[in-house]
């Protein structure tokens, strides 16, 4: 968790007081986060989550709430927005971002069991349909426009050489013309709020963008359907079959759900190497992206009718009878 700023009694009273949600009773600070710091506050009118910005604009910090709201408003189980009363959805508490949202009940599992993956591909379905609104970013903050970031950078690493690589595969392997979609873009098992054998919530549209849907894909692989070897094909097959149960993907996109599965997985590398070696320096983290830097490489070496075959199992499940 990135503590940037202690919210003490006081503050967090007044914050309660501008956004109308009644006398505060208790409250705590959550766990995650790196750009922001986040408080549990239970209140006289309910439970919530108070969020203060300390890396992002006020303009991003808004466009992040109205997302929320728009996602809302079109049946997205996502966290629902606070809107202040008489103020903007999102104020400034010593010239920092503030959002307050409403408490999600449930739990997150590194464990997704088939029923959620089937309910998780389902909701991404839905999500993909939604019109991306014209203030989201066009490209993936941290994805392959963003590598030379590093790979030109003056460190020596032998991750640099790596990531260079993986760069130019990517280049001859993305074809162009795919299907853009809203997408999450960060889709881990720990960003998805479950209750028992519900999906509750997907929370965490802070990388939300217009990109590509499969990349979508490739990332929910990459981060809720690890086993010990790699990727789980079974939980894997069970998020696809939820997914086509509301949208068919392209030919294009089934063709090259292997590469974009690669790229999450590069992505995510890319992301905590350039976190903690260059924006953030955190020696006992230097190595935190070689797990994501290992898990590209084992992908790179399945076969591609590991990939092609998650998509026959919808044929044969309901042929069976066993989709469900």
């Amino acid at each position: 968790m990135a503590l940037y700023d202690r919210l003490d009694t006081r503050a967090v009273e007044g914050l309660a007081r501008r956004f109308g949600i009644g006398d505060v009773l208790t409250f705590s600070i959550m766990d995650g986060g790196l750009e922001n710091t986040s408080y549990c506050v239970e209140t006289s009118s309910g439970r919530y989550v108070l969020t203060l910005w300390n890396q992002k604009s006020l303009q991003h910090a808004t466009n992040l709430a109205t997302l929320l709201m728009y996602l809302t408003e079109r049946g997205i189980r996502t966290s629902q927005v606070v809107v202040p009363p008489n103020q903007p959805v999102v104020v400034l508490h010593d010239e920092k971002p503030v959002m307050l949202k409403h408490y999600v009940d449930g739990d997150v599992s590194a464990n997704l069991t088939g029923n959620l993956l089937i309910q998780l591909g389902e909701e991404m379905a839905r999500l993909h349909d939604i019109p991306a609104p014209s203030y989201l970013p066009q490209s993936f903050p941290y994805g392959r426009s963003h590598f030379a970031e590093v790979t030109e950078s003056k460190l020596r690493h032998a991750y640099i050489d790596w990531l260079s690589e993986k760069t130019r595969y990517l280049h001859k392997s993305i074809p162009q013309h795919l299907p853009m979609a809203l997408i999450h873009g960060d889709v881990f098992f720990d960003n998805v709020i479950v209750k028992g054998d519900r999906l509750m919530a997907i929370i965490d549209f802070e990388e939300a963008c217009h990109y590509y849907r499969v990349f979508d894909l490739g990332m929910v692989i990459v981060g809720a359907c690890q086993d010990r070897q790699g990727i789980s094909f079974e939980q894997a097959g069970r998020f696809i079959r939820g997914y086509q149960k509301r949208t068919t993907l392209q030919s294009i996109e089934r063709e090259t759900l292997k590469t974009f599965t690669i790229y999450a997985a590069i992505a995510t590398s890319f992301w905590r190497f350039r976190q903690y070696h260059l924006l953030r320096p955190e020696p006992r983290l230097y190595e935190k992206h070689v797990e994501m830097q290992m898990l590209a490489d084992t992908i790179s070496r399945y076969p591609e009718s590991r990939f092609t075959d998650l998509f026959a199992e919808k044929t044969t499940a309901v042929a069976s009878g066993r989709d469900a």
